[in-house]
C-alpha cells in the first residue's frame, strides 16, 4: 500500500492558499481592504502657548513625539529648535509671529514628520552666517511648511543635507535678503507648490546636488536678481504635467481658442514648459462653455483640471484631475440646470476612476446644481452624471462574480480529477 496522505495534505494546503488569494483579490476589487496600521505614540496631547508654557521653545522641549502645539496670537521673540515629530500651529498667520530678533535661524528643524503651519516668521540673522533663515531644515525628512508668511529673513526657507520629501505649500515668501527658497546640498523629492515668492533677491535657488524636486503653481513676482537660479542640470520638474508656474516677467501669449491659461512658449532658462498666464490663487475657477450657452459649467478647484467634456446625450460631465498623491484636492462643480438637471426620480452619480463617491459628496440644488467633493490627490478620471434613482455601478460586483465562478469551475475540475484517480 502506498501512503498518499502527505501529498493530499499538500494539495489541500495549496488549494487553501489559492482560494484565499482569490478571495482577497475579490475583496480588493470590490473596494474592501484591511486597514493600514499606523504606529503612533499613545495618547498624543495638545499643548497651548502661552497658556501652559510662556514660550514656544519651552512647549517644544516638554512635548512628547506626535504632540500638537497650538500658539495663540502674539509676538514671540525667540529662536526655536525642533528635533522630534511635532505639529506646530499658529492661530492666525498674520497675527501669530515668531521674531528671530536678527539672530541666526528663527526656526531650526532636525528630525522627521514636523509640521509648521499658520505663522509669520521673520527677522533671522542678516547672513553673516550663510545659513541664517526663517526656517532651516538640516537632515529633516517629511517636513510640511504650510500657509506661513516668511518675511525679512536672510533666506526664507532653507533645505540642507538630505532634507527630503518636504512639502512647501501655500506660503507667502517675500522681502528676504538672499533667496526665498534655497535647496542646497543633496535635497531630493521635495514638492514646492502654490507659494508666492515676491521681492526676494532670488525667488528660488537650487544647487546642482538637489534633484527630482517638483515645483508648480508658484507665483514668481518681481524678484530682484533672479526669479529662479537653477544649477541642477535639468533634473527637477517645473510643472504637474499640465500647468507650471506664474512668472511676472513672462511675455509669451496664450493663443489657444478658447484660451486655456497656459503660455504657448516655454521658459527654457527655468525649464517651465507650461507657464500659466495668471497668478495662481490656490482656488482656480475653470469656466467651460457648451455651444452658445452663456451660463458655463464652473469647476472651482485647487488642482489642475484637464480634458473637460460635457455629453448631453449621456447626461454626463467628465474631466481629469492631476497632482501629487501627497496632497488633498477639492472640487466644486456648478452645473446650470438648463444644461443638466436631475428630476425627483433621478440621482447624481459622482465617480473617481469608476469608484462611486456620491455618498461622500455634497450636492446642493438651486438655479445650479453644486457638487462638492474632496479626496487624496493623484490622477483621476472624474465622471458626474444623472442616473435613475437606485442605479448602482455593478462593475465591482461583476468582477467579484467572475472570480467566484472561476473558483467554482476550478474546484469542480479538482474534484473530478480526484474521482478519476480513485
Amino acid at each position: 500500500m502506498v501512503y498518499t496522505g502527505g501529498i493530499g495534505m499538500q494539495k489541500n494546503i495549496l488549494l487553501s492558499i489559492f482560494f484565499s488569494f482569490i478571495i482577497i483579490s475579490t475583496l480588493y476589487s470590490m473596494g474592501i481592504a484591511p486597514p493600514v496600521i499606523q504606529h503612533v505614540a499613545a495618547n498624543p496631547t495638545t499643548i497651548y502657548v502661552p497658556d501652559t508654557y510662556d514660550t514656544i521653545q519651552k512647549a517644544v522641549d516638554a512635548a512628547n513625539p506626535y504632540d500638537t502645539i497650538i500658539v495663540r496670537t502674539g509676538i514671540y521673540r525667540e529662536s526655536i529648535f525642533i528635533n522630534k515629530t511635532l505639529t506646530l500651529i499658529g492661530k492666525d498667520r498674520n497675527a501669530t509671529i515668531i521674531d528671530g530678533s536678527r539672530t541666526g535661524n528663527v526656526v531650526r528643524i532636525r528630525g522627521s514628520d514636523v509640521t509648521i503651519k499658520n505663522f509669520t516668521i521673520r527677522n533671522s540673522g542678516d547672513g553673516q552666517n550663510p545659513d541664517d533663515s526663517g526656517i532651516f531644515l538640516f537632515r529633516a525628512v517629511r517636513t510640511t511648511i504650510r500657509n506661513n508668511i516668511l518675511i525679512n529673513n536672510h533666506i526664507g526657507a532653507h533645505l540642507r543635507q538630505g532634507s527630503n520629501n518636504t512639502l512647501l505649500i501655500d506660503n507667502i515668501i517675500l522681502n528676504n535678503g538672499a533667496s526665498g527658497i534655497r535647496l542646497a546640498d543633496n535635497n531630493n523629492f521635495n514638492y514646492i507648490i502654490s507659494n508666492t515668492l515676491q521681492n526676494n533677491t532670488m525667488g528660488v535657488e537650487i544647487q546642482p546636488s538637489s534633484t527630482y524636486n517638483t515645483l508648480f503653481h508658484n507665483n514668481f513676482i518681481l524678484n530682484k536678481e533672479f526669479q529662479a537660479r537653477i544649477l541642477d542640470g535639468g533634473s527637477n520638474k517645473w510643472d504637474d504635467g499640465i500647468e507650471g508656474n506664474y512668472w511676472s516677467d513672462y511675455d509669451g501669449l496664450d493663443t489657444t481658442q478658447p484660451p486655456d491659461g497656459i503660455g504657448d512658449t516655454d521658459l527654457p532658462i527655468w525649464e517651465d514648459t507650461h507657464p500659466i498666464m495668471n497668478p495662481w490663487s490656490g482656488s482656480i475657477m475653470h469656466g467651460f462653455y457648451v455651444g452658445s450657452v452663456e451660463d458655463p459649467i464652473i469647476v472651482k478647484s485647487n488642482c489642475t483640471i484637464a480634458s473637460f467634456n460635457f455629453n448631453q446625450s449621456l447626461r454626463q460631465i467628465s474631466f481629469q484631475i492631476t497632482g501629487p498623491s501627497i496632497l488633498y484636492f477639492f472640487c466644486n462643480v456648478s452645473v446650470p440646470k438648463m444644461l443638466l438637471n436631475a428630476t425627483p426620480s433621478e440621482n447624481w452619480l459622482v465617480q473617481l476612476n469608476k469608484t462611486d463617491i456620491s455618498a461622500k459628496s455634497t450636492i446642493i440644488q438651486n438655479t445650479h446644481t453644486s457638487i462638492y467633493f474632496t479626496y487624496s490627490l493623484s490622477t483621476y478620471e472624474v465622471r458626474i452624471r444623472v442616473v435613475k434613482a437606485g442605479i448602482v455601478d455593478f462593475t465591482p460586483y461583476v468582477i467579484g462574480c467572475g472570480v467566484a465562478i472561476a473558483v467554482i469551475v476550478i474546484t469542480i475540475f479538482v474534484v473530478l480529477k480526484k474521482k478519476r484517480r480513485h
